[in-house]
């Protein structure tokens, strides 16, 4: 062996610990992306319910509608492609936006019927009855 060859061979031990060093660096980077993802997910469900408060909508189940999977978050925090599905839910389900005036069709309203007497009590007629009797 030259001098030069021994001076680049590594060994065993040095690969192991690179490994194991690589290893670690691995579980934490795909541990900080779960808690990114996370926090993303929860960022984007929070301003999908803020979104939907601000259309008029105060059911928060009214995400389930809603495919926040495909809704992703621009570096300056707005949400890209929240607003098309939102369009998409206002004309598939338009009740939801806004109060929905419902047609008569003929027949009578529940104003238009007289205003009932109150019943008496059979106490209270009998107390009546023996007062005047």
């Amino acid at each position: 062996m030259t001098e030069e060859n021994t001076e680049t061979q590594v060994s065993d031990n040095d690969i192991k610990a690179m490994q194991a060093q690589l290893k670690k660096a691995n579980s934490e980077a795909a541990h900080y992306r779960n808690e990114r993802n996370t926090f993303k997910d929860r960022y984007v469900t929070l301003a999908a319910e803020r979104t939907l408060s601000n259309a008029g909508i105060t059911n928060p189940k009214v995400t389930k509608f809603l495919n926040l999977s495909e809704v992703t978050v621009t570096e300056s925090g707005e949400l890209e492609g929240l607003t098309e599905q939102l369009e998409a839910l206002k004309e598939d389900l338009p009740e939801l936006f806004g109060p929905v005036e419902k047609k008569v069709s003929g027949g009578a309203d529940a104003a238009d019927k007289k205003e009932a007497r109150p019943q008496k009590s059979t106490a209270t007629m009998l107390t009546k009855n023996f007062r005047n009797g």
